[in-house]
């Protein structure tokens, strides 16, 4: 099995980007179901001649603004919990995949098997992996001390179903 080592600093932007990715999976059918409520509800107003259907729209924009509200919420709390374990000293982490996933950080290790981890998404500076429980686990892709990005990912198409 091939081995990475993945190291970086827990900065606010990657906790920031981090959750948010989270946030987006994870609801990612609630704005799909809210935008074609929008389109329904627009075509119906005009089939039926009936403008004043248009103000039912309110209601599924209104969801869409309160999941990106509690998604802002999220990344704050978890901001927080970051400044409470480690006062403001520098956060890192260090990523080892092998035969499982080895996390290091100030406050111990942890393991995590393949198996637990549901999917993954990349965004523009992260890999992140969705593990069950409603946890991430974010790798900088420039992070890679060990292995690359593009070997990390096609491990990950060929292990996670």
């Amino acid at each position: 099995m091939p081995h990475f080592v993945n190291e970086y600093e827990y900065t606010p932007d990657i906790l920031e980007e981090s959750v948010g990715a989270w946030w987006d999976y994870k609801f990612k059918a609630g704005y799909r179901s809210m935008l074609m409520v929008i389109i329904l509800l627009a075509v119906l107003s005009i089939v039926a001649k009936r403008p004043v259907l248009l103000l039912a729209e309110l209601a599924p924009v209104l969801i869409m603004v309160l999941f990106r509200l509690k998604r802002k919420k999220a990344i704050q709390l978890e901001q927080e919990r970051v400044d409470v374990l480690f006062r403001s000293l520098p956060l890192s982490y260090r990523v080892e995949v092998g035969e499982d996933i080895c996390v290091t950080s100030p406050k111990g290790n942890n393991r995590i098997q393949f198996s637990d981890v549901e999917s993954y998404i990349q965004t523009r500076n992260l890999i992140v992996l969705f593990i069950k429980g409603s946890m991430t686990l974010a790798l900088d892709k420039k992070g890679f001390q060990e292995g690359t990005e593009k070997a990390f990912l096609s491990l990950l198409a060929d292990t996670i179903k």
